[in-house]
Formats: structure tokens, C-alpha cells, sequence
């Protein structure tokens, strides 16, 4: 039988009263439930699926704290963990937080000079990475004076005296003398988590155990109950999204968790998991919007009708059991069409699954309205880091796929000066790592964060986006558009893998799009291009099939917000490139120096020195 969603909480849930801090709540899961799995990973090294039950991982974090104590790790010193989503990382953090540590997370796939600015500004004293390469890659562009120690698991360690084997410290833990039981207080510093920086330098938003302990329990009383749940973690547990919503909300809920690897992996992970839920960016279901629209492509006429008419007839009997829609005859064919079309449709997220939630980005609706037409209702959040992060989130039983839900308990929001949604909840944070200038810009006088989006309107505690303060495109005609959800329309679009929007101080709107080049070539062959010269890419009939075949999807906006010129590329923009942050973010102010000539070339003249297209916005407002 399939896990269900239950109204009622399991025996096992861990009380508000039980715990102050993370490290409190961390024992008393372990206490609640020893024997029960934890943790299930894929062990690279021995080509194995392993599991790890709370006790045995309470037995990893003393090892773990007994070797960070012996390396010198004292309260208020920042730890530093640049590991892959595993146990490891998880169990590295509870053990630094019971010696009074703050833990600061890198993310693997960003660049060394990034992850250099992070230790140099967090000034980390010990550093656990995976790879003795990646450590001297950040030593080479900066010596990090403070780091006293880093400890791999992989590479040859010769490069710095610093760099040593985290394998051999672990396996020495039992000879180390046990630290002193000091646990830190609730409103001691937990965490340094920085921000993605797309304003420049990334800053390290400090949160305590009160804080990230709010926003989990939060969270985990605003979710639903799933029986036996498996959640999935594959969002990098350096962001504080998935750190709160998938692991330490865990810990509150007992669920078991899977780590995904890397997220390549994704799809094979959701097929062979009983995986029940998915908490998630927007790109893993635009991609499975995307994949069947070309699976529909290819099957006869009669079966994407059915598709279709299965998708119309699902979302409207959903929007009747949100009470939204009156009763239609049409329902009653419901129960056979989910069983017979729907379930095949969803294969991809796996049989068990009970629960997607998606955040960090704008959810696009068409993508909410198939996933809820195919009887796997999408639930849309809205956080930011410096918020703890999650502000609000759509329930169950009251979900407007078109909004980013209703404010979790706790947190109290008011609208600003033009239209700006202000925070304020025990999950806020205490400021930003040495910069009173910008602690001081963002919060303002009686604990209100200003969260830099602006809302539309906020009815009964339901915030709807509308876009940011300062990312908008002012074109030279005066119009104003916000990137966004142009972009994701034009990601809907098979042949888009990626898409930016520009156009500040120029006269139209420009896209600049990424497909993947074994879809493209029979286009260009067709349009009689040659695929083989970079030329063809330049080609305006090129730039004209694309403008009138993105057009379909762009219909709805205003005709100020039409793409008027296009410039495509085959290159692909990911973390390694640097073009798109962790959570699968475009890095719009990047891609547009990227591209910067191409840009140019759609204009037909160099861009004045003073401006740039680099518009970030997140709605069209």
C-alpha cells in the first residue's frame, strides 16, 4: 500500500517543547527513534546504497565532535562544510553546533574565488571537503590566514600543509579526549548562510538555533503529515531552504531521507526510491513539463487529445475539491483517466509520491496547473535566507496554484512604500556577517525585513508576487517590464533550455536563448543553415523562426513585453560555468556579460558605458 497523507500527526513527531536548539532536537530524535532509518546513500566509493539510523548517526557526530574539538574548534569558531548532500554533511553540522560552533556551507559547484570569499569573510577555522583539489584550488586564490586546518576524504593532500585525510581523523576519534558538554543557548549563532550575491559579494546572513528551529517547526506544522515519509534531498544543503524544509524538518517529523548524489541523478533516484516527497526548485518540474510536451509530440493525434482532455478534466475537479468549481459531468470520468493516462504521466517523480513543494523561484503556472490536472497538486513557497527562509506556503486543502500561499505561522507581514512585503517572525535573522551598513538597509525598526519583492495584494494572509523593488527594465520608450515570467514562457518551449531577458535603456525586449544543439541542427538544416558554422547562429532567418515561434508563448503578456529579437546559442549554462547558481538560478547579470556582443549585435550598436542588461526581476508587474 502507498504512504498516505494523514490529518493526523505521527506518534513519533517531536514537540515544540522538546527542544530550543537544533542540537536539542537533533538528541531528541535520536532518543524518539533510534533504530529507525535516518539517512539512505549511495556510497561512490563502495557502489552501494547504505543506510544510517538516528543512533548510528548520534555515533557519527561524536566522532565528528571529538575530531573538530582535537582540531581546535572552540565556541563562535565558524566550521566550514564543503561536502555533497550525504549524512556526512549533516552529521559535520550538528557535531560543530554542540561545541558552539557556526557552521558555514560552500557550495561544491560554485567557483574557488567564490568559495574563497566565503572562508576569507566567515574566517572558518576548519574546513571538511570532499576533494584535496577543490581546497587547493580556493588556497590558490586566496591563502585564508584563518583556515588552521581543512580535512578531505579524496586527492593528494600535498599541495598545503593545511590539507589532511578526514578519513584518518575519524578513524583516531576514539583517542581524542571527549569535549566539554557546553551546548550552545537558543540565540547563540547557528549558522552563517550566505546569499547568492547577484548584487555583488555574497553576504553571510546570521542565524541562530532559534531562529532556523522556528522556521523548521513552522514549516513542519504548515506541511502535511505523510505516513512512513521519504523525503528526497538533492537541492544543496548549503542553502538554507533545503538545510530547514527537508533536514531539520525531519528531525520534527521522523521522516527518512534520500540523499540524491548529484542532480543528474534525479530521475534515477525517483524511479528506485519510494519516495513520498519532493521538495524542489521550479527547473525539476519545468523539465518534466517540458519532457512531456516532446513525449506528446511524438504519439498519435487521438493520444495527446486524451492527454489533454485528462489534464483539463484533472485541474477542474481539483479546483472543485478546493472548493473553487462547481461539479461537472465531466468528473466522473476522473478515477479512470488518473488511473489509466494520469499515473503513466507521472511516472517520472515515482509511484509513492504525496508531496511536491516548490521554492526559491517563481513556479510557472502552466507548469503548477498540468502537475495539479495529473493528480500531483503542486504546494508553492516563498522564502528568502535572511527570513529563515521560508515566509509562506500553500496548504493542502487551500492551494492557489498562482500564488505562493498563505504566511506560516508565526510570522506577521505588512506592505511597504511601494508595494514592498515586509517580514517579521522569530526566524528573522540578526543581521549580516560584519556589514552594519547592510544589516541596517534591510532591517528596519521593530524587527521588519525589507524583503526587496513586491506583492500585488495581501488577502487573508496570501501573498501574491508581483516583482522586485530594483529589478525592473526601464526600455527607452518608458515601458517597464519585469524578466521573469517572460522567461519562464520561453523556457515551456521544447527547444529552450535556458532563457534571459534584456533590454534596459534599449528599445524592445531581446532574449537570449540556450538550446541543446542536437535539437536545434535539424531546424537549422530545414531553415537550410549550416549547423556547422558558428555563422548560422547569427542567421536572421534563424532569429526569425525563433521570434515567431516564441511569440505563441508570449501571446498573453503586453505587447511592450514581446521578444522582438533573439540571439541563440548551443552552450550550456551551469554551475561549473558559472552561469546558474545552486538552486538552478540563472545568473542574469553573467549571462548578459557573456553575451554581452551578441547583445550588442541585436541592437546594432554598442550599449552606452553607463548600462547594462542585466535586469533580475521575478514577475511582470
Amino acid at each position: 500500500m502507498s504512504p498516505s497523507i494523514t490529518e493526523a500527526r505521527p506518534a513519533h513527531w517531536i514537540a515544540r517543547e522538546s527542544a530550543s536548539t537544533l542540537c536539542e532536537l537533533f538528541e531528541a530524535r535520536v532518543a524518539a527513534s533510534p533504530e529507525a532509518v535516518a539517512y539512505r546513500f549511495y556510497s561512490p566509493r563502495q557502489h552501494v546504497w547504505r543506510e544510517l539510523t538516528w543512533g548510528q548517526a548520534s555515533a557519527r557526530v561524536a566522532a565528528w565532535r571529538r575530531v573538530l574539538h582535537g582540531c581546535g574548534v572552540h565556541r563562535g569558531d565558524r566550521v566550514a562544510i564543503m561536502l555533497r548532500n550525504s549524512p556526512e554533511w549533516l552529521c559535520v553540522d550538528q557535531a560543530a553546533m554542540s561545541l558552539g560552533a557556526v557552521t558555514v556551507g560552500l557550495f561544491c559547484a560554485d567557483t574557488p574565488a567564490s568559495n574563497a570569499h566565503l572562508l576569507g569573510d566567515s574566517g572558518a577555522r576548519v574546513l571538511i571537503a570532499v576533494k584535496a583539489r577543490w581546497v587547493a584550488r580556493i588556497l590558490a586564490v586566496d591563502a585564508c590566514e584563518s583556515l588552521a586546518s581543512a580535512l578531505v576524504f579524496t586527492g593528494d593532500r600535498d599541495a598545503d600543509a593545511r590539507i589532511h585525510s578526514a578519513d584518518d581523523a575519524l578513524a583516531g576519534a576514539d583517542s581524542q579526549p571527549e569535549p566539554p558538554d557546553q551546548p550552545p543557548a537558543a540565540d547563540e549563532l547557528a549558522s552563517l548562510i550566505y546569499t547568492s550575491g547577484s548584487q555583488g559579494r555574497a553576504k553571510g546572513a546570521m542565524l541562530s538555533h532559534a531562529n532556523l528551529l522556528f522556521n523548521a517547526q513552522a514549516v513542519a506544522d504548515a506541511l502535511p503529515a505523510v505516513e512512513a515519509e521519504c523525503a528526497l534531498s538533492y537541492v544543496p544543503l548549503a542553502h538554507s531552504y533545503e538545510r530547514v524544509v527537508d533536514a531539520y524538518r525531519a528531525m520534527i517529523t521522523g521522516a527518512r531521507i534520500v540523499f540524491c548524489r548529484h542532480p543528474r541523478f534525479l530521475g534515477l533516484t525517483l524511479a528506485r526510491e519510494p519516495v513520498t516527497t519532493l521538495v524542489g526548485v521550479p527547473r525539476v518540474y519545468e523539465r518534466f513539463y517540458v519532457e512531456l510536451s516532446r513525449w506528446m509530440a511524438r504519439r498519435p493525434k487521438i493520444v495527446r487529445r486524451l492527454i489533454v482532455a485528462t489534464i483539463n478534466i484533472g485541474a477542474s475537479v481539483y479546483e472543485r475539491e478546493q472548493g473553487r468549481e462547481r461539479f461537472h459531468a465531466s468528473h466522473l470520468a476522473w478515477p479512470a483517466l488518473r488511473y489509466l493516462v494520469a499515473r503513466r504521466c507521472l511516472r517520472l517523480f515515482g509511484a509513492q509520491m504525496q508531496v511536491a513543494v516548490s521554492g526559491a523561484a517563481a513556479l510557472p503556472y502552466p507548469v503548477a496547473r498540468t502537475l495539479a490536472g495529473l493528480g500531483l497538486p503542486i504546494l508553492q513557497g516563498y522564502g528568502l535566507t535572511e527570513a529563515g527562509p521560508v515566509v509562506s506556503v500553500n496548504r493542502v486543502h487551500d492551494n492557489e496554484l498562482d500564488s505562493v500561499g498563505l504566511v506560516i505561522g508565526g510570522v506577521a507581514t505588512k506592505i511597504g512604500p511601494d508595494n514592498e512585503l515586509l517580514v517579521r517572525s522569530p526566524g528573522v535573522m540578526r543581521g549580516y556577517w560584519n556589514d552594519a551598513e547592510s544589516t541596517a538597509r534591510v532591517l528596519s525598526a521593530g524587527g521588519w525585513l525589507h524583503t526587496g519583492d513586491k506583492v500585488s495584494r495581501l488577502d487573508k494572509k496570501r501573498l501574491y508576487l508581483t516583482g522586485r523593488m530594483k529589478e525592473i527594465i526601464v526600455m527607452t520608450s518608458g515601458e517597464k517590464a519585469s524578466p521573469e515570467p517572460i522567461e519562464h514562457a520561453l523556457r515551456l518551449d521544447p527547444l529552450v533550455t535556458r532563457a534571459i531577458v534584456v533590454g534596459e535603456a534599449r528599445p524592445v525586449l531581446s532574449a537570449v536563448v540556450s538550446c541543446p544543439a542536437h535539437r536545434l541542427t535539424p531546424i537549422m538544416r530545414r531553415l537550410g543553415l549550416d549547423p556547422g558554422l558558428a555563422e548560422s547562429l547569427r542567421s536572421p532567418r534563424l532569429e526569425n523562426y525563433f521570434i515567431e515561434r516564441l511569440a505563441k508563448l508570449t501571446n498573453s503578456f503586453p505587447a511592450h513585453a514581446q521578444i522582438r529579437r533573439v540571439a541563440v546559442t548551443t552552450d550550456r549554462w551551469t554551475q561549473d560555468n558559472g552561469l546558474v547558481g545552486p538552486t538552478d538560478k540563472i545568473r542574469r547579470r553573467r549571462v548578459a556579460r557573456c553575451y554581452a556582443r551578441d547583445i550588442d549585435r541585436l541592437y546594432g550598436r554598442r550599449a552606452a558605458a553607463e548600462k547594462t542588461d542585466v535586469s533580475q526581476n521575478t514577475n511582470l508587474g
